[in-house]
């Protein structure tokens, strides 16, 4: 016979963290992530349930690879390298509605090209500025292009990236060339 918890709901709390440890582990079992090398540096992406949800210029350490991120490497390598325009690959854009607003927009740029915040917020009915930081936010780098996103006064503004504006301008150029 168990004995009884001093605390009442004890033993309901304990279910509860038991809940919580098996959903982490089923959530770990459904992400995957992948790191490789570019021409600017390590890529990493993050699948999560069969979607894309991080693009990044950084290296991840602990990888664990599926179909989907092979596919999203192939077409980020080919994007890079100047074989392929646009990015087509499941993705789920993680935000409150004014980001995804503000995504939204940003996708309809076309490749080569470069807009304003200004004209983004203009789009969107957002402040300039809280559109320059909606950009920051984005974690799905090149696939939500961002980097085409630049100041009223021609100059290229942030980069959330490492590397910030340097990497921003070069993949700019990347585009500027195979137009």
């Amino acid at each position: 016979m168990t004995a009884k918890p001093d605390v009442p709901g004890a033993v309901a709390n304990a279910n509860i963290d038991i809940k919580k440890r098996y959903d982490l582990v089923l959530i770990e079992m459904s992400t995957f992530q992948l790191s490789f090398k570019t021409t600017l540096g390590f890529v990493s992406i993050i699948e999560r349930d069969g979607y894309i949800t991080n693009i990044n210029f950084r290296k991840v350490i602990k990888q664990k690879t599926s179909s989907q991120l092979l596919n999203a490497k192939d077409q980020i390598k080919k994007f890079l390298n100047k074989k392929l325009k646009q990015l087509n690959f499941k993705t789920k854009a993680i935000g409150s509605k004014t980001q995804l607003k503000v995504w939204n927009q940003i996708k309809k740029i076309n490749y080569g090209k470069t807009v304003s915040y200004n004209y983004i917020s203009k789009k969107t009915k957002i402040h300039p500025r809280h559109v320059g930081r909606i950009c920051g936010e984005n974690k799905l780098l090149l696939f939500i292009p961002c980097h085409r996103v630049i100041r009223s006064d021609g100059l290229l503004g942030g980069f959330s990236a490492k590397q910030g504006i340097k990497l921003k301008s070069k993949i700019l150029k990347i585009e500027e060339l195979n137009k």
